[in-house]
């Protein structure tokens, strides 16, 4: 299984950074890779998405579970059949102008040469995720 964290201190309170990350439905307006994204239940404090994402010419659909605790962590979970395992942990802490917002990746798929590609790429792609959601926070936010 790959897994890849990255930290960085964000200017947006904790909370606001929270309700960011929670928005699954708005990923596609400027996460890189990511086509499309729906909740399609709410159950308390969890919700149920489908998502697309692509990268050049290959696409994949697959669904997750959300879970937010509000707001100091969002934990992620798929059990799709795509992934052998699959999570995204945001741990989120603030004191009060600035937060400090940590991601941990782990992703692991049924395909040898899809998780020989996502090895390579996972590093990255979390680094890139984690800035879009700094540049949309100075965004939303300014």
């Amino acid at each position: 299984m790959s897994v890849h964290t990255e930290s960085r201190l964000i200017h947006a309170t904790q909370e606001r950074l929270f309700e960011l990350i929670a928005d699954v439905e708005k990923y596609p307006e400027f996460l890189p890779m990511w086509i499309n994204a729906r909740i399609y239940l709410h159950r308390g404090d969890a919700y149920y998405t489908e998502q697309e994402i692509g990268l050049g010419l290959i696409r994949q659909r697959f669904r997750t579970k959300t879970v937010l605790m509000s707001p100091t962590r969002i934990d992620v979970t798929s059990t799709d059949g795509l992934f052998r395992k699959f999570f995204v942990r945001w741990d989120l802490a603030g004191d009060g102008h600035d937060c400090r917002v940590t991601t941990t990746l782990g992703w692991e798929v049924q395909s040898f040469l899809l998780q020989t590609a996502i090895d390579l790429l996972l590093p990255e792609t979390v680094r890139s995720m984690v800035f879009a959601f700094e540049r949309r926070a100075r965004q939303v936010f300014a």
